[in-house]
């Protein structure tokens, strides 16, 4: 049998935006290793010290390449670096450089976005929406358009408590807020903010949501879609398990395993929603592939807790479990998880300590630092205890056609079943992840860093 998706990426030219970051980057290796895809364009946002060759080539040396190194030893004559940029115009491309993407692209995935949950809200409208829409600008002019796929995420209905592959009606529109966006500061966007997301926890899923509505108005009968994934974790298994260079969806947890933290908010009932990146950009070159034999604009709710549940409860749990297998080298004191969320233990655990250190570095002539990111932890905290109060009951019936559509070459070379994931395996994982990969702190200082946790 024959795989279908790898017939639909021979010799095609890929467009990627967000190639840079820990999704984009998992996408590219895997478009490099088990696709013969002709050309990868890769949008790069130049910076004083290094040009867009230089960053590309920067990234293509880390660990998560090292199987492609292996088995497509020409990779890199594969991969090209575009300079340019989501939040200026014309995403600030070179004249030559969009001939050359106008002649050429076949498929593009549209991942480029401001993560950070308390961004400024003029910042996230620029590179989430307006960012967006010069995308789909661009793609209107390609001569060889095949697919799009826009990576949205499964929080952009926040409000809703049933979120199906949809789109939803909002009591705004994105030419509003553009509109009253433009007439304010920096410093006076971040004042109006809270009046402006009303209900809304975050700039981020505030400014995806007004992006899929831009989608929906502006796509001109484009072959695109939408790609909804939940909270993304480190790697399951490709290249290698349990790979992240991005805190994302675990930046509580790694002020908990540095010790700067350690009460975190704790509910008994909601699930925890989260994938894994490998299974995500599988899944991606999946969707690219089925969006050309659908009509309108497909959704796919990519989540885990329809057919793999686990609870906010048993996630840390599990965390606390392995935890102490893994300490870092780096940790301040011993990592431990208090799951009393008051604010006698916060005082007690965060902010007398805190105070003590940066009392030390004042008297050392030193900036004090511990309280300020004591502070950042709290604001985590805040966006974390506001999704766990959440109970939403997803709908993924377009990624579940997805799965059924696959032939089974193509489910063993594109694995994005979330069903398979070992909750409890994978968690281990991911905690040695976050300390060899994310920390950089290799496991030969294991040893050292166990007898320093016990004395």
């Amino acid at each position: 049998m024959q795989s279908q998706i790898l017939d639909f990426y021979e010799n095609k030219n890929v467009f990627i935006t967000g190639g840079t970051g820990f999704l984009g980057k998992v996408l590219i290796e895997k478009l490099l290793r088990s696709t013969n895809a002709a050309t990868l364009y890769i949008l790069i946002r130049q910076n004083k010290n290094r040009d867009a060759s230089n960053r590309l080539e920067r990234m293509l040396n880390c660990e998560l390449f090292d199987e492609v190194r292996k088995k497509r030893p020409d990779y890199k004559r594969r991969i090209i670096a575009i300079a340019g940029d989501s939040a200026k115009d014309n995403l600030d491309l070179a004249p030559e450089d969009q001939e050359e993407l106008i002649s050429k692209v076949n498929i593009v995935f549209h991942v480029a976005a401001t993560v950070h949950f308390n961004e400024n809200l003029k910042v996230a409208y620029e590179v989430n929406v307006q960012g967006t829409k010069r995308l789909l600008d661009l793609s209107k002019r390609f001569q060889h358009l095949k697919s799009i796929v826009h990576v949205s995420t499964a929080y952009a209905n926040w409000q809703d408590e049933v979120i199906d592959e949809s789109f939803c009606e909002r009591s705004f529109h994105y030419k509003q807020v553009e509109s009253m966006l433009q007439k304010l500061s920096i410093e006076e966007a971040l004042r109006l903010t809270p009046s402006i997301l009303k209900k809304w926890d975050s700039t981020y899923a505030f400014t995806k949501a007004m992006a899929e509505v831009l989608v929906k108005e502006n796509s001109n009968g484009l072959p695109i879609g939408i790609f909804r994934p939940s909270g993304i974790v480190p790697s399951y298994k490709e290249p290698v398990n349990n790979w992240i260079d991005s805190f994302g969806a675990l930046g509580l947890l790694a002020f908990v395993s540095l010790g700067i933290a350690r009460v975190i908010p704790s509910r008994l009932g909601p699930i925890v929603d989260l994938v894994p990146v490998d299974l995500v950009a599988s899944a991606l070159i999946a969707t690219a592939w089925d969006i050309p034999t659908k009509d309108g604009i497909p959704i796919y709710n990519y989540v885990s807790s329809i057919d793999n549940p686990i609870t906010f409860q048993d996630f840390i749990a599990s965390f606390k479990t392995h935890l102490p297998r893994y300490p870092l080298s780096k940790a301040v004191r011993t990592p431990k998880v208090i799951t009393q969320f008051t604010t006698f233990s916060k005082i007690q655990h965060h902010y007398l300590p805190a105070l003590l250190v940066d009392l030390l570095y004042v008297m050392t002539l030193r900036k004090p630092k511990m309280l300020p990111t004591i502070r950042k932890f709290d604001s985590l905290v805040e966006i974390a205890a506001l999704t766990l109060d959440k109970n939403w009951q997803f709908a993924n019936n377009n990624v579940k056609s997805l799965w059924n559509k696959m032939n089974e070459d193509d489910r063993k070379l594109f694995p994005c079943d979330v069903s398979i994931v070992d909750w409890n395996h994978h968690f281990d994982n991911f905690v040695k992840g976050v300390r060899v990969y994310l920390f950089k702190d290799p496991l030969s200082t294991l040893p050292q860093a166990k007898i320093r946790m016990q004395r």
